[in-house]
């Protein structure tokens, strides 16, 4: 997929693992590629990370034996050119000088190549939707967030700062009423002496709330907006990363922790699949909502492609013409019916942890069982339940990519492999998953355990 993030001088960035993205730097005379996790400018070697490694790049370019096409986040300010203002605003981002303006790469509300100046470290964020709530708490930035507009997982997001701001929105609307209980919060903020919203942190899948009207706002208030397409766990990784860097010194390292776990996800995932043809690899159907069908653009899609499974849409083309919305929910038990030769349905299901045993077999049967103005998912799925996993959505981008593989390979990946990835991020000191077993996170669940669980 493209995240058109972006940045100055038209730069593209293009998902090429669980936590990086390659960055082209294209004009009318030249290009260049690089892969970069850390989405910041200064990141001139497009790592994860900001060191004297980017402080010697942007020497070499200066003394002309290097060449800014080869690095085009060597570029901080834009200017079109590598100098000693470069230089500077590097040195102030590896002495983690608080008030240091660093430029991120986002996406705007038309999905459009955008560069943003955020001020480091980045405090006092609104976040909207659990798509970049989650990635906020994995980055260590729980304690930074002035406001959200829904806070729906008790557990999972417990680390999100007790005296945030419940702007009263949803998972699918921000009403007026909400945003203008952002604004007021904003107002707040730099009435009591602080520089008011950090930053306003986006799940792109939500971006249609944000209007153009709203940006006006944003843009009078001098309020940044960060936009990732984090439900694809190739971008949350990315994101983790991101914010972690920008939430300051304290945080820093566990982005660096977290991609280089996505990276381990990723390359072990792929020398399984270095001799494997194409009529060998599994099609999946991704699914969100219970009974919503995902589209080809959904980025619920993406984490089973890095996985190496085949959109059914590729093999099917009445599938491929019916499903063309980014969710369509199913119109009767029987829209599966006329594709049973699917290999796997995968069904994203945000589920908060759980305390105890009993409270995971009930949440399991429930998700299996859950009602649909009045009819059972169970319904919609019959003839496929041995092809049907429920994946958290809210899981760490590299467990979630693990436990997809297992769904999809399970003679390849065995779901103890996968629990031992959700392990390393229990490990690591994730905070979302302090004190919580790999049970209790209730991470997948397939008819075995849904029988189990029932049991």
């Amino acid at each position: 997929m493209v995240i058109k993030i972006a940045a100055i001088a038209a730069v593209i960035i293009v998902v090429v693992a669980a936590c990086a993205v390659l960055v082209s730097n294209n004009d009318d005379k030249e290009s260049a590629e690089i892969k970069a996790s850390l989405m910041v400018r200064g990141n001139a070697d497009g790592n994860y990370k900001i060191d004297q490694e980017d402080m010697a790049i942007l020497d070499s370019i200066i003394a002309g034996d290097k060449e800014l096409k080869d690095y085009p986040l060597a570029d901080i300010d834009g200017s079109g050119e590598v100098d000693d203002k470069d230089k500077k605003i590097l040195q102030d981002m590896l002495d983690h000088k608080e008030g240091t303006t660093v430029y991120v790469e986002t996406l705007d509300v038309d999905g459009n190549n955008k560069t943003v100046q955020v001020t480091y470290p980045l405090r006092n964020v609104v976040t909207y939707a659990t798509n970049m709530e989650m990635p906020v708490v994995y980055a260590g930035g729980g304690e930074y967030v002035a406001g959200y507009f829904t806070k729906s997982y008790k557990n999972a997001q417990a680390s999100v700062s007790s005296e945030a701001v419940d702007l009263k929105g949803s998972q699918r609307q921000i009403t007026t009423a909400s945003w203008a209980n952002f604004t007021k919060l904003d107002s707040d903020l730099k009435a009591s002496g602080s520089n008011g919203i950090g930053a306003f942190l986006v799940d792109y899948s939500g971006i249609s709330q944000i209007t153009a009207s709203r940006v006006s706002d944003l843009e009078a208030a001098e309020i940044p907006m960060l936009a990732y397409e984090s439900a694809d766990s190739s971008v949350e990784g990315a994101t983790v990363v991101t914010l972690s860097y920008l939430f300051g010194e304290k945080t820093e390292s566990i982005g660096q922790k977290y991609a280089q776990l996505s990276d381990k996800v990723v390359s072990h995932i792929d020398s399984k699949f270095e001799n494997v043809s194409k009529d060998k690899l599994k099609t999946y159907i991704s699914i969100t909502m219970y009974i919503s069908i995902c589209g080809p653009e959904s980025t619920f899609g993406t984490t089973p492609a890095t996985a190496h499974g085949i959109p059914y849409s590729e093999v099917n083309s009445d599938f491929a013409k019916k499903y063309t919305k980014n969710t369509t929910k199913m119109d009767s038990v029987e829209a599966l019916s006329n594709y049973s030769d699917v290999d796997c349905l995968i069904n994203n299901r945000s589920i908060d942890w759980q305390k105890d045993g009993d409270a995971v077999n009930k949440m399991i049967v429930s998700t299996w069982e859950h009602s649909n103005s009045g009819v059972s998912s169970a319904e919609y799925y019959k003839g496929f339940e041995d092809k049907l996993v429920y994946v958290n959505n809210l899981l760490p981008g590299p467990a979630k990519l693990a436990y997809v593989a297992a769904a999809l390979y399970g003679d390849m990946f065995s779901y103890s492999w996968a629990e031992s990835i959700l392990q390393e991020c229990i490990d690591m000191g994730l905070t979302p998953l302090k004190g919580y077993t790999t049970e209790q996170i209730v991470p997948y669940f397939d008819l075995a355990k849904y029988n189990e669980a029932k049991a």
